[in-house]
Formats: C-alpha cells, structure tokens, sequence
C-alpha cells in the first residue's frame, strides 16, 4: 500500500505543526511493516521552521470487521490498528538542540478499506490516525556526555492526529472479500434510485 495523510500535531506546550505524509505499507496477514516521511510547519510562528521527519513503524490489525458500504453496493473492511513508532528528524531547532532528534511512540488507526471492481486485486483505503511520540531518553544520555548543555525534552509529547488514504494490490482471496451486490432500480414518481 502506498499512501499519503495531511497532520495535525502539537509538540508539547511549546508549538502547533501541520504537514503532509507519504508511506509505503507492506502487510502479512495482520502484521504491517510501513516507511514514512513527513514534513512538518509550525503555525504561527513567523520563522515558519520546518521539520523533515524520516520513520518505520510496526502495525497490527487487532480487530476487522466485513460491513456494507454507505456509499456503493459493496463490502468494506472496518479495521483498528496499533502503532509501534519510531522516527529520526531534522530542522534548524534539532541541530540546535531545541527539539529531540529521534522520538518513539505509539499510534492507533481506524481505517476502511475497499476493493476493485471485476474482481481485481486493487485495494484502496481511508484511515484516521492518531500517535504520540516522545523523545529517546539516549539522545539526552548521548548529549550528556558531551560539553553540550542537555535540554530538557522530559516533558515535550508529540501528538500526531492524521487523516489519509492509500492504495495498492492485495493477494486475489482476500480481495475477494470486498464482493459487489447486485444493485435494483426504484423508479418512484421522477426519482429513480438505485439501491
């Protein structure tokens, strides 16, 4: 699955970010390994500092659920996930020790996923996410060694809120779950309505 999500963040007390997200999702039955990039901006702050994040995350599917679609005459997957992250970033207040480089955490997701008409293997899905990252406590270890002062990353928590959608192929028999239902005509004065 490859995807892309636009963020919401808030980096402790200290700013409110927004960015985009690219990923690319590789799963096995109900274990997902997925690489992703983001870059973030704070808002309102004039400087307008960016932060390029690069990071790995362990995804597993606890919960699915087959259901109607509300909007086409097929089924559609209902699932939560849970999050294992980590990620490295880069910006002016990283190499100035005002924000942790590395940061690990964990996330949930709700998405729903859909296949392909004549039963191919295509898959596409909307998710919303929600992750909250924290900073290594080695980076500060790392950083007390040196003459470096070592700043206090104790309290800052990232708080990540997503919203997104991927797309890609999955094996035939699991796309075959996502069938089509026949659809009627309803002819009813001048409305005709399929359903």
């Amino acid at each position: 699955m490859i995807g892309g999500s636009v963020l919401a963040a808030r980096d402790g007390s200290r700013a409110e970010l927004v960015g985009i997200e690219l990923e690319m999702a590789w799963w096995w039955q109900r274990i997902g390994l997925a690489f992703e990039g983001a870059q973030r901006r704070a808002i309102g702050d004039d400087d307008g500092i960016g932060t390029t994040a690069l990071g790995a995350s362990a995804r597993v599917l606890v919960a699915d659920q087959v259901m109607p679609s509300l909007l086409e005459p097929r089924d559609v997957e209902l699932g939560i996930e849970l999050h294992g992250v980590v990620e490295r970033a880069w910006s002016s207040r990283v190499d100035g020790g005002d924000d942790p480089a590395i940061r690990y955490g964990f996330g949930i997701a709700a998405r729903l996923r859909g296949g392909g008409d004549d039963g191919s293997a295509l898959l596409a899905e909307s998710r919303l996410f929600v992750r909250v990252l924290w900073a290594s406590d080695d980076t500060t270890r790392a950083i007390a060694r040196s003459e470096t002062p070592v700043p206090d990353h104790g309290s800052e928590t990232l708080v990540l809120v997503g919203l997104g959608a991927a797309w890609g192929t999955g094996e035939r028999h699991y796309a075959r779950r996502f069938r089509q239902h026949a659809t009627e005509t309803i002819e009813w004065g001048q409305i005709t309505i399929d359903r």
